[in-house]
């Protein structure tokens, strides 16, 4: 009866009234919250010649090579390895997904080859949070256009999820060209044990929830190596992952539900970077606090704000999207030296889906980063 009774103390419309209007209030702080960022920031980052204010930066789309499905083997291809329906939309962006990946590992593969000094026998794509396989095996089958030795390390901490990724590689790969660990993300250390003593490394990294991204990337900067990673579900880093006092625990305990796996382990704050923080110390237009303004960031950024029209909403995305992800960006270029770019992939409009966003970062690559061709329709 409590229960009703508060749904209803006012009748159902001026119940649902109440509600609008709060919604319409967090609407107006997050517009206001955007605002403040996007007209207060004049970036050089990305390799541009001049700053540019934030509201006025443009993401390009990356135009990668295209690759002959037909003509490989049926298990390289998200599709049809992949037991994707033919022709859907999910299929098709999977196929544009492996294409950039395979296309900027194959640019920075070269470049290290050229102007390598004391060139490694051969490298490891680590797959951080590979789950079946997509990306993958794919990057373990497709060939590269120089020769050097490639081998991927498919790294995740659902063993059902590498038990398919090994199924559907066994008949096609040997394990020198894969080879699959169980690992939490954040275990470093016995992930990179893994790789040979010869081999340098590149983390790539697709679609992996919330913080599990960020450790993808701390992976890629532990060891000096490049990153490409394509983010997804922003909120999800906002979950705390607990703290336990045994090893065992925190491997079993803490990591046996998703919304932990995907959530901060220790080392990873939010805001990432001083400038995103600085940002939001400054800002007094919306009174919220620092972490109430950074939750709010990547919660419009994961799922937008309702009620909206579809467009409002994807918009609205985008744009807490872009904070969100150059601030990843500007926290590895800040604190490690590291060379940045931004983009996204083809047949991903942010306003239709919002998961494709390219983060591509590494040590001395800033020629490579710049020579990455573009699509014409910068958005």
């Amino acid at each position: 009866a409590g229960e009703q009774s508060r749904w209803t103390t006012n009748g159902t419309a001026g119940e649902q009234s109440r509600w609008q209007r709060r919604t319409e209030k967090r609407r107006q702080r997050t517009e206001e919250l955007l605002n403040s960022i996007e007209f207060g920031t004049s970036l050089s980052l990305l390799l541009e010649q001049q700053p540019q204010e934030l509201c006025n930066l443009k993401i390009p789309t990356l135009k990668s090579s295209a690759i002959d499905w037909d003509k490989i083997d049926a298990e390289l291809d998200p599709i049809r390895g992949g037991k994707l329906r033919e022709g859907s939309l999910r299929g098709l962006r999977k196929r544009a997904q492996v294409e950039a990946f395979h296309f900027v590992v194959s640019e920075i593969l070269n470049a290290q080859l050229q102007y390598a000094k004391n060139p490694q026998s051969g490298v490891t794509i680590i797959d951080a949070g590979c789950g079946a396989g997509n990306l993958g095996v794919s990057l373990a089958g497709l060939s590269y256009s120089n020769s050097i030795d490639t081998k991927v390390l498919a790294v995740d901490v659902n063993e059902h999820a590498l038990t398919r990724l090994s199924n559907r590689a066994e008949a096609i790969l040997s394990s020198e060209k894969l080879e699959t660990v169980c690992a939490d993300l954040a275990n470093y250390d016995l992930i990179l044990s893994k790789v040979p003593p010869n081999h340098s490394v590149i983390v790539v990294s697709l679609h992996a929830c919330g913080a599990a991204s960020d450790m993808a990337m701390n992976l890629a900067i532990r060891c000096n190596a490049p990153f490409i990673l394509c983010p997804c579900c922003t909120a999800k880093s906002l979950t705390k992952r607990l703290t336990s006092n045994t090893e065992e625990r925190r491997t079993t305990f803490d990591l046996s539900a998703s919304f932990q796996r995907s959530g901060a382990s220790a080392d990873i704050e939010y805001p990432r970077s001083k400038w995103l923080m600085g940002m939001l110390y400054k800002n007094d237009v919306v009174d919220m606090s620092l972490e109430e303004k950074y939750t709010l960031l990547a919660k419009v950024a994961d799922i937008g704000l309702g009620p909206q029209t579809m467009s409002q909403q994807r918009e609205q995305q985008a744009r807490a999207k872009k904070i969100v992800e150059l601030d990843r960006l500007l926290a590895a270029s800040e604190d490690h030296g590291y060379d940045v770019r931004l983009m996204r992939i083809k047949n991903h409009d942010p306003l239709v889906y919002s998961k494709g966003d390219l983060l591509i970062g590494g040590k001395d690559i800033a020629e490579t980063l710049i020579t990455l061709p573009e699509e014409d329709d910068i958005q």
